[in-house]
């Protein structure tokens, strides 16, 4: 018999909330205003956000530790300055990696006058000092590659990051296997849409799952048009 691997869900109506007039922020883990004593970071995992904007409206970040943020856009494009130097935007089914310095200010802004735009945010600590800004891109296609997960690589090939991030688009009953490439990293699963069943739990739209010690994760959906993205996260270097 398969023995199970060790895990904890973070359930989707447990998150934090943050809002104002100008956004709404669903957190995962403790970040900002939310502090919870059982949702501390997982690893070097730190943060796991989803945030709505509203149009014309900006936030901004204060990096307290050198950090690689990952941008997801789910509705719209936003548009990012890091510590007034380097300006991009990104769009759906892209993906912004910055990896950033320890106080640095890093700005989210809505380009659009009047609507709403939601994007994901995932912030984990990087290893060494990090002394300046610098940006890779990855893009991908729900489309492109049904009932698989797709690995989204970076580009430009630049800072090397301790993170492999691949999502996908299922039906319902499709199923996949994750194999990690180092049993010594850990693994968080983020249900975007839908409902999946991921090593033996039942997940639910916005529910989270941190697994470790795994060789292989087993995933299956269970509705149609389910979307999952994965994380697989190196241990984080001794100082």
């Amino acid at each position: 018999m398969r023995q199970p691997t060790p895990g904890k869900i973070l359930l989707a109506d447990e998150r934090g909330v943050a809002e104002s007039d100008r956004f709404r922020r669903f957190s995962t883990f403790s970040f900002g205003l939310f502090a919870h004593p059982h949702k501390g970071p997982f690893g070097r995992l730190y943060g796991w956000n989803e945030e709505t904007l509203a149009g014309g409206h900006a936030l901004d970040f204060t990096v307290a530790e050198a950090s690689h943020v990952l941008i997801i856009p789910v509705t719209g494009a936003v548009t990012l300055v890091a510590s007034e130097t380097l300006e991009t935007a990104v769009d759906v089914e892209e993906m912004l990696v910055l990896t950033v310095p320890a106080g640095s200010i890093l700005r989210v802004q809505n380009p659009y006058p009047e609507e709403l735009v939601s994007f994901l945010h995932v912030w984990l600590l990087a290893d060494a000092p990090v002394s300046a800004v610098t940006i890779q891109q990855a893009t991908f296609s729900l489309e492109a590659a049904p009932g698989q997960l797709q690995l989204l690589v970076p580009e430009p090939a630049g800072v090397a990051l301790p993170v492999a991030l691949s999502l996908g688009r299922f039906a319902g009953r499709q199923e996949a296997i994750y194999q990690m490439g180092n049993i010594e990293s850990s693994f968080f699963a983020f249900v975007l849409a839908g409902a999946f069943e991921v090593e033996g739990r039942l997940m639910h739209e916005k529910d989270g799952l941190a697994l470790w010690n795994a060789g292989e994760i087993e995933l299956e959906a269970l509705s149609n048009d389910a979307i999952i993205i994965v994380l697989e996260i190196k241990q984080q270097a001794e100082a």
